[in-house]
This record gives structure tokens, C-alpha cells and sequence, in this order.
């Protein structure tokens, strides 16, 4: 048998051409219809064959010591399955390991970043960069479509130096929608940092503001601002949602009580299991009961709200007034409550305890 482990195909008694031919293509046929000359030589396909098939148009050489199947084009995927099955090279990294998994942001990123050790030199058709690592990057590739790609949590702690650190913060959002454990994201930060690489504390620094934190005060309140400035509506400030039973379902940021829009910014500290998931999950199921249309804001908003002011402009235009805030299912704002709350009762003059 042969062994379909990349860069290992070793010779196993294929006795004809032929035989060489037909386990080549099956090799092509995982590998986005790419293969090295050295894996075709692992199986058993000699040189001479090989330029008899290129003669006749069965094969294609696009770049030296790489054979393609007949009239592919060299896509994003095959460059990079190209650059990985490259001597020293162990994995695409970086804003191609970004691209390969679809992370938010680096859907045109065309350069193919790759990572191994000293010595590997992409060719540069392929429109690759390579970084040199001593780490254990064994340990951390993973498989997208056939290509060896380092997992979302190491790309994620090398990316911000690369990339910078607003398309890491975006990036580390779509991660976290997708179910990313935060458990996960700090063990390989945390054992990837050394001294000199600022990869991995911008990715705990990252993952910190959207489990320990929220999104400034001050930030709603621009925000706020550009809303009004663009639909003439003014926004309530840290608005409370109540079911029939009176029973406190969300404190938004900012809503328009009449026509039940809300602005509620998304905290990774109640995404952080399928638990939690599924209970908020019920909780914007009774929402949506309620009518209300909730716009979530995630930290990586904070640096491009424009997102955010389109939704929520786009909203508050199309949905008419309806009820007021006093109806069944809401509340009045916090701040009047809060002033409610502070007010001597008629019968003693004693503020509430």
C-alpha cells in the first residue's frame, strides 16, 4: 500500500506506468488537482513518463517541480496546497491560514503565508511568504480542504504582527461566533508567548476585553449621536427588557422603545459554552416574541461602527411606532428607574433600601 501521508509516499511495487499514472491522478484528486515531481516519483512515475505526459497535454507543469492536472487554473487554494508541499514548509499560516478558514476579513487576502523551518524557499509564482518558526507547529496544523493549515487558535496568536490588529480583532470575533473555546485561545497564547513575539499577548489582550469586559460608556453614546444625526430618532440609554412575569430579560446598551429596536453589545463571557449559547439563545427567541429587533455589537465594532449605525438606521426607518415603553414585556429605562428607586415613598419619606 502507499502511504498518504504528505511528502512520505514511498515506492510499493507499482510495476507498470500506467499503475504510476492512475495512483497520480488519485493523489491530484485530494490535493486540488495539484501534486510535487517527488510525490510522483513516490509512486512510481519516472521521470520519462512524466514528460511524455506533459507532451501530450495530460499534465501541467506551472511551476518547476509542480504537476497539475490538464486545464486547471492555479486558484488561491492551489497555490497555497502548492507552497505547503514544499520542502521544509509545515503548514499555511497566518492570513492564508485566516482565509482557509474563513475568518472575517481576509476573504481577498492573496498572499500565501506559509511556516516551517530554515531552508524553505516558496517559489515565487505562487505569490508566497514564508516564516521561519521554532515552535511546535506540529502539534497545531489541522486539515481545510486537504491543505495543512496551522488551527484557528495558533493562527489567531500569530496574526495581529502580520496582519494588525484590527483585522485580528475581526477575525477572533467570526472565530468565537463559530464556537472557538476561549479555554482554547489562551492555552495556545499563553504557550506561545515569548519574549519578542507580539502575536500572543495581542491575542490575549483581545480575547480579555471580550470575556472581562464591555464596550465603553462613551462609545454608545457617539454612536447614539450618529443615529440621531441620520434618522432624527434619539435613542434610549441602558433600556430594560421584561417579560409578562416581570422578569428581567436584557439591559440594552440603547433602544427606541416604540418601535422595539435595540442595541446590545455581545459579551464572549455568555458565549463561552454550548450552555450558555443555547440559554441566550432562548433568551433572543422570547425577544423576537416580544417584536423586539436586537443589533448586536461586538468589540471589533468599536474601531468601524459604520455597521452598526446603517443597521440600526436601517431599522428604526422601516419599522413604524408601536407600542410605548410601558406595554407588557418592557420596562422603563435604567436611569428612570433608578431615580424612581431613589424617591421617598408617600407613607414614610424613606428613600428604598
Amino acid at each position: 500500500m502507499l502511504s498518504a501521508g504528505r511528502g512520505d509516499f514511498r515506492r510499493s511495487g507499482l510495476a507498470t506506468p500506467l499503475a504510476g499514472v492512475r495512483a497520480l491522478l488519485e493523489l491530484m484528486s485530494g490535493q486540488h488537482g495539484i501534486a510535487t515531481t517527488t510525490q510522483a516519483r513516490a509512486l512510481g512515475l519516472t521521470r520519462r513518463v512524466e514528460r511524455g505526459l506533459l507532451a501530450r497535454g495530460l499534465l501541467a507543469e506551472p511551476l518547476p517541480g509542480v504537476l497539475a492536472a490538464a486545464g486547471v487554473e492555479m486558484t488561491f487554494e492551489r497555490r497555497a496546497m502548492a507552497a505547503a508541499l514544499g520542502p521544509g514548509v509545515m503548514a499555511v499560516a497566518h492570513g492564508a491560514a485566516a482565509r482557509l478558514h474563513e475568518l472575517d476579513g481576509f476573504e481577498r487576502h492573496e498572499c500565501v503565508d506559509v511556516i516551517g523551518v530554515n531552508g524553505a524557499a516558496p517559489h515565487p509564482a505562487l505569490r508566497a511568504e514564508f516564516h521561519q518558526t521554532r515552535g511546535p507547529v506540529g502539534d497545531h496544523v489541522v486539515e481545510v480542504t486537504g491543505i495543512p493549515v496551522l488551527s484557528i487558535p495558533l493562527t489567531l496568536a500569530l496574526l495581529a504582527p502580520i496582519a494588525g490588529i484590527g483585522p485580528t480583532a475581526r477575525a477572533l470575533d467570526a472565530a468565537l461566533r463559530r464556537g472557538v473555546e476561549v479555554d482554547e485561545l489562551r492555552a495556545v497564547a499563553r504557550a506561545w508567548r515569548r519574549r519578542g513575539r507580539s502575536g500572543p499577548p495581542a491575542l490575549l489582550m483581545l480575547v480579555g476585553e471580550r470575556v472581562d469586559q464591555r464596550l465603553p460608556r462613551s462609545w454608545f453614546q457617539r454612536l447614539a449621536k450618529r443615529v440621531l444625526e441620520r434618522s432624527g430618532i434619539r435613542l434610549v440609554d441602558e433600556y430594560p427588557v421584561r417579560d409578562h412575569r416581570g422578569t428581567l430579560l436584557a439591559e440594552l446598551d440603547l433602544a427606541d422603545p416604540a418601535r422595539k429596536v435595540g442595541v446590545e453589545c455581545q459579551s464572549w463571557r455568555w458565549h463561552s459554552s454550548a450552555d450558555a449559547q443555547h440559554r441566550d439563545a432562548r433568551r433572543r427567541g422570547v425577544l423576537r416574541q416580544l417584536g423586539w429587533e436586537i443589533v448586536d455589537v461586538w468589540w471589533s465594532d468599536l474601531r468601524h461602527p459604520d455597521r452598526v449605525v446603517a443597521e440600526i438606521t436601517y431599522l428604526l426607518r422601516t419599522r413604524p411606532p408601536s407600542c410605548t415603553s410601558g406595554s407588557a414585556g418592557e420596562g422603563r429605562s435604567l436611569s428612570a428607574e433608578r431615580s424612581r428607586a431613589s424617591r421617598p415613598t408617600p407613607s414614610t419619606g424613606r428613600r428604598r433600601g
